[in-house]
């Protein structure tokens, strides 16, 4: 398994550092829609989606909220965008270690509500990182924000494994534990550091920039759980298969799903742009 991991990402790593620096915001839209709709397939198939007639309507309804959410400034997409992970932070935090109640867990098994819910989380997803894209500098930014979550993942997988006793989310991941947060907290600071020193943090000072990051991995994790909580809900262990040693392209980019809009955000309302 880790054979197959390090060998999809060493095809995977050097084809997205070399698409978000050296094209233009106006083919790398494209390109991150292409990897929503592979995550939309997935997550609409768990959801229930499965038959083609059903996934292209669901498709179709993506597409409509992505579409919709045009008419926001960009400002209020960003508010809209943290008031949302915002609320999935306090249904993760609050049910993390208790079944979910009957009401909430309805939602989420409702196949309209929550293919409203998926559509919108996957359409703000797709606008941040296409905003932030699109600044002086989205393009390092934008992968910055993508190595940091993984060498996050990275830093919590291990950590988690060698010292992990305390569960984070028993509930909702119980392989996952508050001493693999810390690992995952103590490389993605470094990374912070290594980004302010390269210049990544433009006009920010390097506590702004280093709050920001933190803030950013740990919305990362709650994204992590939240798909969880749905998979859990369906009883389905993998999104999908897409990826040899990683799984779906959902089960990939979950923990981005939250971290992207939040770093976008903050880099806005900091001032940075």
């Amino acid at each position: 398994m880790l054979k197959q991991r390090l060998l999809t990402a060493a095809v995977l790593i050097p084809l997205v550092v070399v698409s978000l620096l050296y094209l233009p915001t106006s083919i790398v839209q494209w390109l991150l829609a292409g990897v929503v709709v592979l995550a939309a397939w997935e997550w609409f198939a768990i959801i229930g989606f499965k038959a083609l007639p059903k996934a292209l309507f669901a498709l179709l309804a993506l597409a409509l909220i992505t579409v919709m959410l045009f008419l926001l400034s960009p400002q209020d997409l960003l508010v809209f965008s943290t008031v949302l992970w915002l609320i999935i932070l306090a249904l993760v935090s609050r049910y993390a270690h208790s079944a979910l109640p009957i009401k909430i867990e309805k939602i989420i098994m409702q196949p309209v509500l929550a293919l409203i819910l998926a559509s919108l989380v996957l359409a703000l997803f797709w606008h941040s990182a296409v905003l932030l894209h699109s600044t002086p500098l989205g393009a390092q930014q934008l992968l910055y924000i993508m190595v940091l979550v993984w060498l996050a993942d990275t830093g919590g997988y291990f950590a988690g494994k060698r010292w992990g006793k305390t569960k984070l989310a028993k509930a909702i991941s119980p392989n996952k534990t508050w001493e693999g947060v810390a690992g995952a907290v103590f490389l993605g600071a470094t990374w912070s550091i290594i980004g302010y020193a390269l210049g990544l943090s433009g006009t920010l000072s390097l506590v702004s920039w280093l709050g920001l990051s933190l803030l950013a991995l740990l919305i990362s994790i709650v994204g992590d759980l939240f798909e969880s909580l749905f998979k859990r809900a369906h009883n389905v262990k993998d999104s999908g298969n897409l990826l040899p040693g990683h799984g779906g392209m959902l089960d990939r980019i979950d923990s981005l799903l939250a971290a992207v809009p939040v770093f976008t955000a903050g880099l806005f309302w900091l001032g940075a742009y």
